[in-house]
């Protein structure tokens, strides 16, 4: 009697996963939606949307992996950010991560319910730049995946792609990002 009561009380609590909604666990592999990803995973609602590529998600600020969005106080930045609070702010996703960068924000690959991967958009739509300097993170195919969008959105003037776009990371840096010329897990992410 005492264990099937105490089983009910634990799943009634892991149902609530906090008062936001979300919940934290370990993946139970290394993919989410056909995707190699990190072994950690948030899910819940997108309860704000900082700029083109930082999110709150269940109280965590999440950095999107793999994409560098304009600032706000560049051509297009508030253009980006709203492309992405159109996507997700208010829905349920799920955060896929393995690090997290030096201001304690979890660097993941977000995914929406239908599998749909926000990062990825946001490249395709012209609303970020693939983040060339950390292609070692992700494997092949989402290497691929990004250049081929960054390339497609770029030919087809979408988005940042309208003018002449400065790279983010040259607005706040004033210099090139260096793209390592190989991986040194070569087609696998490094993490």
């Amino acid at each position: 009697m005492l264990r099937p009561l105490i089983f009910t009380f634990a799943m009634a609590l892991s149902a609530c996963g906090g008062g936001d909604g979300a919940s934290f666990a370990p993946a139970t592999g290394n993919t989410h939606c056909g995707v190699s990803v990190g072994t950690h995973r948030i899910t819940g609602t997108v309860t704000s949307v900082h700029d083109g590529d930082t999110i709150t998600v269940g109280g965590e600020s999440i950095r999107l992996a793999s994409i560098d969005a304009p600032e706000l106080d560049q051509a297009y930045g508030p253009s980006s950010r709203a492309h992405l609070v159109a996507m997700v702010l208010g829905q349920v996703a799920t955060v896929t991560y393995a690090q997290r960068d030096l201001y304690d924000r979890v660097v993941g690959t977000v995914f929406k319910s239908d599998c749909s991967q926000v990062n990825l958009n946001q490249v395709t739509s012209g609303a970020a730049w693939y983040y060339e300097a950390y292609q070692c993170e992700i494997d092949i195919r989402q290497r691929q995946a990004y250049a081929a969008s960054q390339v497609a959105a770029r030919t087809a003037k979408m988005g940042l792609w309208v003018n002449a776009a400065v790279a983010p990371w040259v607005h706040r840096n004033g210099v090139e990002a260096k793209v390592p010329s190989a991986c040194p897990n070569g087609d696998g992410a490094s993490n």
